[in-house]
């Protein structure tokens, strides 16, 4: 059993080159290229429906493929606004719901930074935004 798995994260030029347009068609093609992972993009916020979700998650079960998810870049855990902070847990929770219907058991979340405040701060208060999404 591999413990490790190997795919790219979202489509590149040669996907779309091999005369692939959906996303849902990705499992398949990876599968043929022996790769056994693919980490759903959603840098820029989930956009696709739930119908969509469900597709590319039943062909990459089909495909034997390991999904991810790539949450939005915009989340800010440390965020010293709370409401950039609350939007934050908005965010994951639309991921979460997302990743369940793609099957991914791992969800990718940048933290945000620390920009000018403390990293013992950042802590706090990502610490703080996390508890709030549990």
């Amino acid at each position: 059993m591999s413990y490790a798995k190997f795919g790219p994260g979202g489509n590149g030029d040669l996907f779309y080159a091999s005369g692939k347009k959906s996303t849902a068609e990705a499992p398949g093609w990876l599968s043929e290229y022996g790769l056994d992972a693919y980490e759903y993009e959603a840098g820029k916020g989930i956009m696709a429906g739930e119908s969509a979700l469900r597709k590319i998650g039943a062909e990459a079960k089909k495909h034997g493929i390991h999904m991810s998810l790539h949450a939005p870049y915009f989340i800010s855990l440390s965020g010293v606004e709370e409401e950039k902070r609350l939007n934050s847990i908005k965010y994951i929770e639309k991921s979460l719901w997302a990743a369940e219907l793609l099957g991914a058991k791992t969800i990718v979340i940048h933290s945000g930074s620390a920009a000018k405040i403390s990293r013992e701060e950042a802590m706090k208060l990502s610490c703080d935004t996390l508890e709030k999404v549990i």
